[in-house]
């Protein structure tokens, strides 16, 4: 059986890859910490999905060993769970700086944690980054740290893990037309005009974008790649 984790994937980009990876026939566990929606997505995509906060480790554990418990060997990881508080860095909140290093970073280091011990004999990791993890955004202080971190993070896992048959890479998007960033549409915080613009695709990413790269990385396509950050930006890293 091929099993694989979706953190974050009650919502947004983490739904769609949940969504893909089941129309690639895979068996797929979502963990969100949305109790609401996490009841929607199990219902919607006819799915496991368990409440799920990413933040804590020993939930975590107990969480793994369940999956792996009722499907077997787990082959893939997603980390798609994550979340900002963007603000001017002197003056950021330090509960939100927390909460954003706690669930972005450490929470997909938990999550790697947790499933090492029931991953198959070949399995692949897939984490969510961001363009904002290599390019600098003012008031992104806390989220930018901790994409870059998760890009780090994965580099060690590529090459601690390999000898036990495990893959580790980043999906890194650029703005992609998610539910969060509609709000920031409607707030005028954002403008969709300008982000495309700024994009030379000409526009902002879908989620489908994303989540065909993540299930690329997951297939045994991509067998012998590992350690390594795909940009899925429409050209937006590179165009200064």
């Amino acid at each position: 059986m091929d099993t694989v984790v979706v953190t974050g994937g009650a919502s947004g980009i983490g739904r769609q890859i949940a969504r893909q990876c089941i129309q690639d026939g895979r068996t797929v566990v979502v963990l969100d910490a949305d109790r609401a929606a996490v009841k929607v997505v199990a219902k919607e995509l006819d799915c496991t999905a368990v409440v799920a906060d990413v933040a804590d480790s020993d939930v975590l554990d107990q969480v793994f060993a369940e999956v792996a418990g009722r499907f077997g060997p787990i082959t893939g990881l997603v980390n798609s769970a994550g979340l900002n508080r963007p603000g001017p860095s002197a003056g950021l909140p330090l509960e939100d700086w927390k909460l954003v290093i706690d669930v972005d970073l450490s929470g997909t280091y938990y999550a790697c944690r947790a499933a090492f011990r029931h991953f198959a004999e070949t399995a692949s990791i897939v984490s969510l980054g961001s363009v904002l993890g290599l390019r600098a955004r003012r008031g992104r202080a806390a989220y930018a740290a901790a994409k870059a971190g998760i890009v780090g993070l994965t580099k060690v896992l590529a090459v601690e893990w390999a000898v036990h048959g495990v893959r580790a890479n980043v999906v890194a998007p650029a703005w992609t037309d998610t539910p969060s960033l509609q709000r920031q549409f409607e707030s005028g915080e954002m403008s969709r005009e300008a982000l495309s613009a700024a994009i030379p695709a000409g526009r902002v990413g879908r989620p489908e974008d994303v989540a065909s790269a993540v299930g690329y990385l997951l297939s045994t396509e991509a067998q012998f790649i590992t350690g390594q950050t795909l940009y899925v930006d429409g050209g937006y890293t590179w165009a200064g």
